[in-house]
């Protein structure tokens, strides 16, 4: 009797990661999809947020300067 046990418990647990498997198959692509869309927009906002920055340090030198000319 302990022998079916095991042996069904072996079975149960084998299908059950086969079963796992396939389910992380499936999803593996759209993960994938995501990950990459996700890179692009921080890419997009880290040039943003550098373009941001180097016109804010332009208008902070550019108004250092005002003051002294005049």
């Amino acid at each position: 009797m302990e022998d079916i046990a095991k042996v069904l418990e072996v079975e149960f647990v084998s299908r059950s990661r086969k079963e796992a498997a396939q389910e992380i198959g499936k999803t593996k692509p759209n993960l994938r999809m995501l990950v990459a869309d996700l890179r692009r927009r921080v890419f997009v906002l880290e040039r943003e947020n550098k373009r941001l920055m180097a016109t804010i340090r332009k208008l902070q030198v550019d108004s250092v300067q005002k003051p002294g000319e005049q």
